[in-house]
């Protein structure tokens, strides 16, 4: 896709250094200003950040944030750590490593006012035969999902005082699995493939967790997934195909859940390694005079170096009429890491910063961006 006049800016906002290899994976507290990251060299660092109010900027879509490197858990895993998570409460943070286990970590509460001291490792999760890809807590932070290069997916329950449970091998996969994400509102598990496919799974109340459709239409691996934030109706999907798909999903809990493609972005020249959704700074909350329905910012990027903003909107049909999605490209960031692969992308969670994001990339280096909307 040819570059093209867009209504957003993307302002670098800091650049954090001190990995010494590939930085893998980025989490932002939901909780508390909080920025994790992991990488190759076997760490995850961890930045406080803060609004800085001497800045003479008067800006106000750009935040001026202050980062301060607080920590960096040597973590004691083998290998790389390819994937990071956050507990809901902001609590506990999850680390998948390539020597196939899964760390939990929480902070020593040393003045008795609240998390202050060392991080520790509270439980080694043990299963996966093979490299852990990715990890994801549930949004009622009661399951944890990993998943590995040997093609399972495993989910959690989570108990008192660190204690874990396994409640299901998943082995619908024929090939390495690579991303986990979960639903924002119900305990419903996407996974994504090198089998070039898409897995939705539901738990059986009377039995097991089982996997109630598979979503086909990409042509080669599905590195990443992103689920619509505020109701989960769709699922963002980014693949080595260079494609990013958007699937309606229908059904829900107790009910059968399916999927169908109804959009597909391209604009990356390369893999599309991450995606993530944020509902945005406008009201998405809001239904549109004319019958539409924002769905938020889908932000994605890959081994073309390439960060795209896309603007998702819903049409909101009259009678029997399928919804439909209107799709643009508001902004877009060539050589985010100069010549090096974005391995990873994720939004602020946080109110106020919603058009805040971080990438982390192969020159071992984190960013922390904002997106400027300049039209109405």
């Amino acid at each position: 896709m040819t570059d093209q006049q867009t209504p957003a800016t993307i302002t670098l906002l800091a650049e954090l250094e001190g990995h010494d290899d590939r930085a893998w994976h980025i989490a932002w507290n939901p909780q508390r200003p909080i920025i994790a990251s992991c990488s190759a060299d076997k760490t995850v660092r961890m930045y406080n950040y803060q609004t800085d109010t001497s800045s003479s900027d008067s800006d106000s879509s750009s935040p001026h944030l202050k980062f301060a490197h607080t920590t960096t858990i040597p973590t004691g895993h083998t290998k790389t750590v390819r994937g990071i998570a956050w507990s809901p409460s902001g609590k506990t943070l999850a680390t998948a490593s390539f020597d196939a286990n899964i760390g939990i970590w929480s902070q020593d509460d040393d003045d008795g006012e609240g998390p202050s001291g060392e991080w520790e490792c509270m439980s080694l999760l043990e299963g996966h035969e093979t490299e852990c890809k990715s990890v994801a807590y549930s949004n009622s932070g009661n399951l944890l999902a990993s998943c590995s290069r040997d093609k399972t997916v495993w989910v959690w329950e989570v108990h008192p005082d660190s204690d874990f449970e396994c409640m299901g091998v998943l082995m619908e996969h024929t090939q390495d699995v690579k991303c986990v994400a979960w639903h924002p509102k119900e305990e419903i598990l996407a996974s994504a493939s090198y089998d070039d496919t898409i897995k939705l799974y539901l738990d059986d109340p009377s039995d097991d967790w089982f996997c109630a459709t598979t979503l086909s239409g990409h042509e080669s691996t599905v590195w990443t997934l992103a689920w619509e934030p505020r109701n989960g109706k769709y699922l963002a999907s980014g693949s080595d195909d260079g494609t990013i798909r958007l699937w309606r999903i229908t059904g829900g809990q107790m009910n059968e859940v399916k999927g169908e493609c109804v959009a597909s972005l391209e604009g990356h020249k390369g893999s599309v390694y991450s995606i993530s959704w944020t509902p945005g700074k406008h009201d998405s909350t809001a239904m549109e005079e004319d019958g539409q329905e924002r769905l938020g910012w889908l932000a994605s990027a890959g081994g073309d170096g390439i960060v795209i903003v896309w603007e998702i909107i819903e049409q909101i049909p009259s009678g029997s009429e399928k919804p439909k999605l209107t799709t643009r490209r508001i902004a877009q960031l060539n050589a985010a890491h100069d010549v090096f692969d974005v391995n990873s992308l994720v939004w602020c969670p946080r109110s106020g910063l919603e058009n805040v994001f971080a990438t982390a990339g192969d020159d071992g280096h984190i960013k922390v961006w904002a997106v400027n909307y300049t039209s109405p």
